[in-house]
């Protein structure tokens, strides 16, 4: 659709409101069939905004439960909680990423701005999501042999650490429109 004819169109049909004569689509100089929906099209965008909302809300969860995980994290040598927080944000962030990984891409659309920020931190968080929780079990491991824990399992912390972070600049990146 021509973009002058959408201004011209948008301003009549707002002008056409406030008591001026009616117009019709003709009479703006679009062809009917300039107008149709492909219902393919129109399916595929529905199912991709219901699966984007979806992972959004659980984003949102995910994140309260990925605080709540970092704040127990002290309690982890004399309670289970950090442990059981840390299922409960591992299988809240892998359900928050279903949605978003099975949304169907629109043709034609390019990512830029604040949802190209937020897919590429994913690449981040991702991975340390990933590793997070088998670094955090062999160190619990560790814990409960009475041996000290060295290497990569030693930095559990920091890979949690790193995954909220990143985590968390990701959602907050999408409050704000970073176009480029």
């Amino acid at each position: 659709m021509n973009f002058r004819k959408f201004i011209l169109f948008f301003c009549l049909a707002f002008f056409s409101t406030i008591g001026h004569a009616e117009l019709s689509i003709n009479d703006l100089g679009f062809k009917s069939d300039e107008l149709k929906i492909d219902p393919e099209i129109s399916k595929t965008l529905e199912i991709r905004k219901d699966k984007l909302e979806l992972h959004q809300k659980l984003g949102l969860s995910t994140m309260g439960l990925m605080a709540a995980t970092m704040i127990t994290h002290e309690t982890a040598k004399t309670s289970d909680s950090h442990k059981y927080f840390g299922i409960a944000t591992g299988l809240m962030y892998y359900t928050t990423a279903y949605f978003s990984l099975t949304a169907p891409e629109v043709q034609g659309v390019k990512e830029s701005g604040s949802t190209k920020i937020h897919k590429t931190l994913a690449w981040i968080h991702f991975p340390l999501m990933v590793a997070a929780p088998i670094l955090g079990y062999l160190h619990k491991k560790n814990m409960e042999d009475n041996k000290a824990s060295s290497g990569l399992v030693k930095s559990h912390g920091g890979v949690g650490g790193a995954a909220f972070a990143t985590f968390m600049l990701s959602g907050l990146v999408m409050y704000f429109d970073f176009s480029f």
